[in-house]
């Protein structure tokens, strides 16, 4: 009966618009909170979408409200495990790298798992399964996913619109009386249409306090369209990490710009933090210069600008003065000022040696018979000058020539089809074909690929490089790591799996499967260490099995190991 009510009350809160008013949320762990990662932090391809929360492995995770479990996952990367509750208010909370769940939810999952004979789990879950209260334990901290080491990965989500918001806005405090750290300046002039055309990196020296300034007098430019970039980063109280800044203002002649400040950001437009930093500086050189302009293709729906769009216009022989205002959630800030000159006669800038021009707002279709490039709207931040060549020169295991396709230090944000004609592939390796980037220095990194009725092989990519066609024959490779012929007394059997082929754009994950005297067995797989393990937990009985795993990958090229034991 008492479920009963809560369920009632509870039905009748979830009607209320989330945005209607802040919720008084609580901590997801207890005592100080310590951040490793903040939100909005630049990560690769995408900004952070919550608080990582430092803590050992085992520490405790509490629901920060009362709610019910909505979903629980299971994955090779991303998050590991993780438990998504949604509350009355509105919202919904993540909670990722979990070494475990509750034990209720914990033996849920597992009776999951086996009825689907799957590690990788996505679920979700009959809301009156697991309702919550405030406070209640409802997994611990771990390093399950793509991590670098043990901690909380947190979100609150607008559960509607599924926006990440800012968990910080929501009574989620941590002590930080620091102010932002600025590293550096990039300078670049833009063309007409909002293309950068040239990029110059600045030190800058810090005056204490917080105030800052260029290791030069003055930025002088022939161009009469400039922007500006900034690196920039912010450290809380007690810890070393670079975490990423809060907000960002820039004045041109003391009125604003260009600005945002970290609130929120929709699911679907996260990969547009390609447009947000310099890409290619990142890439590059590790360096996270953040954009103060707006590329004409990014589609970010936090920043406050007007028509300039953070773009600087500069008539002959005008100076301005610019300022840079970087702040955390707390209100500490450091502040940046320069001075910008136009000189008086304009020196024109030359695009470069191109084969194929790519306006950013356009359909785009290249085809010259022995290759086809379909590039819908929305791919590019900026028009590209797209630079194309064909290299003929035969090389041991290509099956068509390479195709140079421009730089991969230009951005991509959707994959593009990418069609190649094979030359002198044999039948018998139709099945086994794979589009590969293949550029120079690195091994080759596979996109898979399927026949079309033109005989090209078509694979989606989201990069641009060097493309040819590879046969992948090689199956997996098996390598027992902790299993022997008598396992009586061990907590754990394990293998480590790998392929000859790493993957790129959508990942190939190999598939694996596991059984015990013809029984599936639970695999775990971490896919930071390539380790595929079960721990013994009752399924499999004392006494003689028989063990067989089969690994195999996206051409269907199996390997299978096969041995008794005894535990």
């Amino acid at each position: 009966m008492r479920q009963l009510c809560f369920w009632i009350i509870a039905l009748l809160l979830f009607s209320q618009s989330a945005t209607d008013t802040i919720p008084n949320f609580t901590s997801p762990v207890r005592g100080t909170i310590q951040l490793t990662g903040t939100f909005g932090e630049l990560r690769s391809n995408h900004f952070h979408a919550g608080l990582d929360i430092r803590g050992e492995v085992g520490r405790p995770v509490y629901a920060i409200a009362d709610g019910y479990i909505s979903q629980i996952r299971v994955s090779v990367s991303g998050y590991g495990q993780a438990l998504y509750v949604q509350h009355p208010s509105g919202h919904t909370a993540v909670y990722g790298h979990l070494d475990r769940f509750r034990d209720d939810i914990m033996a849920y999952t597992r009776r999951q798992q086996y009825q689907q004979e799957r590690f990788l789990l996505d679920e979700e879950v009959p809301r009156d399964s697991f309702p919550v209260r405030q406070g209640d334990l409802i997994g611990y901290i771990g390093e399950r996913g793509f991590v670098s080491g043990p901690h909380l990965h947190f979100e609150i989500r607008d559960t509607k619109t599924d926006r990440y918001l800012n968990p910080m806005n929501f009574g989620i405090t941590v002590p930080d009386s620091r102010q932002p750290l600025i590293r550096g300046l990039r300078f670049y002039a833009l063309s007409e249409r909002g293309r950068v055309l040239s990029g110059k990196d600045y030190s800058v020296q810090s005056r204490g306090t917080g105030k800052y300034v260029l290791s030069v007098d003055t930025l002088y430019t022939d161009q009469p369209i400039v922007a500006l970039a900034i690196k920039a980063y912010d450290q809380q109280d007690g810890r070393p990490n670079m975490n990423g800044i809060y907000s960002l203002e820039m004045y041109q002649d003391s009125q604003l710009n260009f600005a945002y400040h970290l609130d929120h950001f929709l699911v679907e437009q996260n990969r547009y933090f390609n447009a947000h930093l310099d890409y290619e500086e990142q890439r590059e050189n590790y360096s996270w210069f953040q954009r103060g302009f707006k590329l004409p293709g990014n589609q970010l729906d936090f920043y406050e600008t007007d028509e300039r769009q953070g773009r600087i216009k500069l008539a002959p022989g005008q100076v301005s003065t610019i300022q840079f205002r970087i702040g955390d959630h707390r209100k500490n800030t450091s502040d940046l000022s320069l001075v910008i000159k136009r000189r008086e006669s304009p020196v024109p800038l030359q695009n470069p040696v191109y084969t194929y021009y790519l306006p950013y707002d356009e359909e785009n279709l290249i085809d010259n018979g022995s290759f086809r490039a379909h590039f819908p709207t929305d791919v590019f931040y900026e028009d590209v000058f797209l630079d194309y060549d064909l290299i003929e020169e035969s090389t041991a295991g290509y099956y068509a020539p390479t195709h140079r396709l421009h730089r991969s230090l230009t951005p991509l944000h959707r994959s593009f089809d990418l069609h190649i004609r094979h030359v002198g592939l044999p039948e018998a390796l139709r099945s086994k074909a794979i589009i590969v980037q293949c550029d120079d220095g690195g091994e080759p990194v596979s996109y898979g690929g399927e026949w079309t009725a033109e005989g090209r092989l078509r694979a989606p990519v989201r990069t641009f490089g060097n493309f040819t066609i590879m046969a992948d024959t090689k199956p997996p490779q098996i390598t027992p790591e902790r299993f022997a012929q008598n396992m009586r007394g061990w907590p754990r059997l394990s293998f480590k799996i790998s392929d000859n082929f790493p993957t790129g754009g959508k990942a190939r994950d190999l598939r694996f499967r596991a059984e015990v005297d013809g029984q599936w067995i639970l695999m775990e797989f971490d896919g930071r260490r390539n380790r595929l393990y079960h721990d013994f937990d009752g399924h499999i009985p004392s006494g003689e099995h028989q063990l067989v795993l089969r690994v195999v990958d996206d051409r269907d090229n199996e390997t299978v190991f096969e041995q008794s034991f005894s535990n």
